[in-house]
């Protein structure tokens, strides 16, 4: 295979598993096991290095520098981005701690004032 062929191969893999994870994250449906993701961004890091390694002139060059940037840098992030597998302290369904905090009023509001009725809690936080 000539290493053009391998960068444009190597460039494809990057761009295509990057765009389909960014779509993943926002609409917040990102796998808990992302092995699929991590073998297609080392398999585009290795075709980036096999392209130069096999000899590429400045647009293949171009293009298996792109994928070995994307795929080592997307490695190189989950590396470093462990996340714990904790429970979380508050689920769906399940009660909640108690607490006090000012309403739009100012006033203090405790949630407990609400008990045995379904409702929904929503936080927001502020920018600015």
């Amino acid at each position: 295979m000539s290493g053009a062929l391998l960068a444009s191969l190597g460039l494809a893999t990057a761009v295509g598993t990057a765009a389909e994870f960014a779509r993943r994250i926002r609409r917040v449906a990102v796998p808990a096991r992302r092995i699929g993701f991590d073998l297609a961004f080392a398999i585009a890091l290795a075709l980036g290095v096999a392209a130069f390694v096999r000899g590429v002139g400045f647009a293949a060059g171009a293009a298996a520098a792109v994928a070995c940037a994307i795929g080592a840098a997307m490695l190189g992030v989950r590396l470093q981005s462990a996340q714990s597998r904790n429970r979380p302290r508050v689920a769906v369904g399940e009660p909640i701690l108690d607490f006090t905090a000012p309403d739009e009023h100012g006033r203090p509001f405790r949630l407990s004032s609400l008990a045995g009725r379904p409702i929904l809690l929503k936080l927001f936080r502020g920018h600015w």
